[in-house]
């Protein structure tokens, strides 16, 4: 081989030497994203690091893995600073991954204080990293977390876990439906319950209006002892009354507040249910079902070019006079109430069939909440008055 080919060889194989040697002692300081094919739920992802090719490597220390906020309300706004320590011989790397709900990482800051950014972390070397997060519904086991990546062999992916407990802030116990059974002739029917929170330390109430309200609220201070057994913290007895001379029937009315704190406005809502037996008994007839403890009167489906008519019995007991029906309200509602002028006597009792009919006209749907009620006036004294719900559908 001539000299000058022998000199080139030896050049190309220093070049190619120094190269490797760089890769080898520099290359933990810049690590490279792997690409890999997901073969399984902990197979690696593009966030995941290289580890050096050789020398030493970093080992990850981190000062807890799991954060429990204990329990807070809807909306609340938290945070908590967690943080790595490099505890082994050579330069660590870590890379955030994606927080499994909507946390943000407010910022990564170094152990004197000045601004981090995402590795290399030095032998020794501390990082906070601060988590922030909303609680935007309830939910009794709240747990999010927020994965690193590191290039600590032994740890190549932790997760920092946030849990807790949300709450709505306050509470309405019981909940749902005050059920105060039937109403006696001779007195009103009684009940109450708590509006209560286990996160506000004081909260104030305040009724919203209701139109044609027949049950009387009042609400005071509730014993903070009798709060304890729900794990409140603060709350009202809330004291509701219905008399007895509703229209015979049932009642169902709903009872709204504004709640007010330090944390804002927020509501909560019950509802009211109570039953007046009287003289004037309904029974429903084939075409169509009546239920008796709500006096809802159901049609069914129909044509709304044909419409729909069919007849209710009315039993009234104890009553010399024939029962005059003396108005329907309201007067625009579109079910007809035809009243006989004369019942059928059967003992101390007499029957009325009273012809409900929804006429030909426009389709319409009048179902669940949306059933007509008709409030029937009558000159009975002790039952001046009757509530009826029409539930139909009209197509």
């Amino acid at each position: 081989m001539k000299p000058f080919s022998i000199i080139m060889s030896l050049l190309i194989s220093a070049v190619a030497l120094s190269t490797v040697v760089w890769v080898g002692k520099y290359g933990a300081k810049v690590p490279a994203l792997v690409v890999a094919e997901k073969k399984g739920k902990d197979a690696p992802t593009v966030d995941d690091l290289s580890m050096p090719p050789s020398g030493p490597t970093g080992k990850i220390e981190v000062s807890e893995l799991q954060f429990n906020f204990g329990t807070k309300s809807v909306g609340d706004k938290d945070q908590h600073t967690f943080t790595i320590k490099n505890i082994g011989d050579g330069p660590l790397e870590f890379k955030l991954g994606k927080p499994t709900c909507q946390c943000t990482v407010g910022k990564i800051t170094k152990e004197n204080g000045d601004e981090g950014v995402e590795g290399p972390i030095a032998p020794g070397e501390t990082v906070n990293i601060l988590v922030e997060w909303v609680m935007k519904s309830q939910t009794e086991n709240f747990r999010q977390s927020v994965p690193i990546f590191t290039t600590d062999p032994d740890r190549r992916k932790i997760e920092l876990v946030i849990n807790g407990s949300v709450d709505q802030g306050v509470h309405v116990m019981p909940e749902g439906l005050w059920d105060l059974g039937d109403i006696s002739p001779s007195s009103p029917a009684k009940g109450e319950g708590y509006i209560a929170s286990k996160v506000l330390k004081a909260f104030t109430i305040t009724e919203l209006p209701r139109e044609n309200s027949r049950v009387k609220v009042t609400w005071e201070p509730a014993d903070l002892t009798l709060l304890k057994q729900y794990s409140a913290q603060s709350g009202y007895l809330v004291k509701v009354e219905v008399p007895q001379n509703i229209p015979v029937g049932q009642l169902r009315e709903v009872i709204k507040f504004k709640v007010e704190s330090e944390q804002g406005e927020a509501s909560a809502e019950f509802m009211v249910g109570a039953r007046r037996s009287g003289p004037i008994e309904v029974r429903g007839v084939q075409g169509a079902s009546y239920n008796i403890q709500t006096n809802r009167l159901f049609l069914g489906e129909f044509p709304a070019a044909t419409g729909k008519k069919v007849n209710l019995t009315f039993m009234v007991r104890d009553f010399e006079e024939n029962l005059v029906l003396k108005g329907v309200s309201p007067a625009e509602t579109r079910v007809k109430v035809t009243f006989p002028s004369e019942g059928k006597i059967f003992g101390k009792s007499k029957s009325y069939q009273v012809q409900i009919e929804v006429p030909p006209g426009p389709a319409a749907k009048h179902r669940d909440a949306e059933g007509e009620v008709l409030e029937l006036q009558f000159n009975h004294p002790d039952a001046p008055d009757l509530k009826l719900t029409v539930d139909y559908n009209a197509i």
